[in-house]
């Protein structure tokens, strides 16, 4: 494929319905050396996770600019940046801009929300996001020989003044995701929505206690059919506690309840199925490879490993 001035915009429109809040992050123009991040939602993504990490980088004269993945850019924007980070960058939406930097020869790193908790945590990855990361085929052998510690404070403090979950004895806590979610998506077999996976977990324990969560932003209507089944919006880490076991399709709060010691089935894949033998070290490493946004806990030389900025002047 040859090379293309610039990046071709979307033809569906998608440009022109994006919200007012979220227009004010894509045109803000850099005045110095900065990073590229396309998201789409950066009205939701910039004050949880990247507020911090803009703050930090600010310290070294560096600015994160901010584009949606379909706008047209000159391929010299790319060029004259640190580097490009996506944020989410599996969803379909991100395929012509990587196809347009991979013509031009420009390389991009991701960049997504962390684990234990998720609102505190980042990390960069220059191959993807959840099992497209490159701890999916990491041999971990760079880890500590004894994880323990690690786990054992990071379990203390993440289950800390968390009652257990009591409104149900001997239950499986069932967390469901959002269907749209591109982790459930492009990792699992449950493509048509939660209620298939509903349907599935209940056929599955038909003489079991189901206690099932909806996402957080989940609005839809389900239909729990047995009467064994039960709703709660508790907090997970209280359901998890309570729980015989955590059966899910690849969500976050089965990484939970592996560093709780519970019990888990997964139906998708995820890091977890993908060092099924090493689930210990897998959750040490994933503490290891992110960054604490609360606590501003970046480092330059970290960073430039974990992904494909030019940093090297800032080591």
């Amino acid at each position: 494929m040859g090379q293309s001035n610039a990046m071709s915009i979307d033809k569906s429109g998608v440009l022109a319905r994006i919200s007012p809040c979220n227009s004010a992050f894509y045109q803000v123009q850099p005045e110095q050396p900065y990073v590229i991040i396309f998201t789409l939602n950066p009205v939701e993504q910039v004050p949880v996770w990247l507020a911090a990490l803009a703050d930090w980088f600010q310290k070294y004269g560096i600015s994160l600019v901010y584009r949606h993945p379909l706008q047209s850019l000159p391929v010299e924007f790319f060029q004259q940046s640190l580097g490009t980070l996506l944020w989410s960058g599996s969803v379909p939406q991100f395929e012509p801009l990587k196809q347009f930097m991979r013509a031009n020869g420009l390389k991009y790193s991701f960049i997504e929300c962390g684990f234990f908790p998720q609102t505190q945590h980042i990390y960069f990855d220059r191959q993807g996001i959840n099992v497209d990361s490159s701890l999916a085929a990491n041999d971990l052998n760079w880890l500590p020989k004894d994880v323990t510690p690690i786990l054992q404070h990071k379990r203390e403090l993440f289950f800390k003044d968390v009652p257990t979950y009591a409104d149900q004895q001997d239950y499986i806590f069932v967390p469901l995701q959002l269907a749209q979610d591109s982790n459930v998506q492009l990792n699992s077999r449950f493509v048509n929505g939660m209620q298939e996976f509903i349907d599935y977990i209940e056929s599955l324990y038909p003489v079991e206690t189901l206690v099932f969560k909806r996402h957080p932003r989940d609005s839809s209507s389900y239909q729990l059919r047995s009467a064994r089944s039960y709703w709660s919006a508790d907090c997970s880490r209280a359901l998890i506690k309570g729980a015989t076991k955590v059966h899910g399709i690849n969500s976050t709060v089965l990484f939970e309840a592996e560093l709780y010691g519970a019990e888990t089935i997964i139906e998708g894949d995820c890091l977890l199925t993908r060092h099924a033998d090493r689930k210990t070290e897998l959750i040490s490493a994933l503490m290891l490879w992110q960054f604490d946004v609360q606590q501003q806990n970046f480092c330059m030389e970290k960073i430039a490993q974990r992904s494909y900025l030019a940093l090297d002047h800032y080591l």
